[in-house]
């Protein structure tokens, strides 16, 4: 059997990271303060197939995708909902972003993804208000480059 050390005293959950562990920036560097969930995903795309006499049915990995979905604060109009707004007015090119996610490890070290060329995808919310809450936005985009690993989270007691 195999030992799991980091489950001894509550090691993983003490070392465990939060929100408050993570930054998102944009192209040029700048912190963007008022994002409130961040999720970065990936999906794999297959075809199936089953060989003749074979029961079991088989995958072929064809490609992949990379979305970003974030929900931020409003707090002033951010650059995305600008952006937009001059292509829904304009039509010309259409609004791409570059975007850096870390997340900052309690030894100093940083775990950071730049997603490059993200382009609106899906639904995104406009004008969201409710009685008693706090304001909200919801983004969609997708990503044209495959994501680009920059450092990689160690942990060091």
């Amino acid at each position: 059997m195999a030992f799991n050390e980091f489950a001894l005293y509550g090691k993983g959950v003490r070392n465990a990271f939060s929100g408050k562990d993570a930054s998102i920036f944009d192209g040029d560097g700048r912190l963007l303060t008022t994002v409130e969930s961040w999720q970065a995903q990936v999906n794999f795309n297959t075809a199936t197939f089953q060989p003749l006499g074979s029961p079991i049915e088989q995958a072929h990995l064809l490609g992949y995708s990379v979305t970003i979905t974030l929900v931020q604060y409003i707090i002033e109009d951010s650059d995305f909902i600008k952006q937009a707004f001059d292509f829904f007015t304009n039509g010309r090119h259409a609004p791409m972003w570059t975007l850096s996610s870390v997340i900052h490890g309690y030894d100093g070290s940083e775990s950071r993804f730049n997603f490059i060329d993200c382009v609106p995808e899906g639904q995104w919310d406009l004008h969201n208000l409710s009685i008693g809450d706090v304001t909200r936005r919801s983004i969609s985009l997708r990503c044209n480059q495959p994501p680009d690993l920059q450092k990689i989270l160690t942990y060091q007691d």
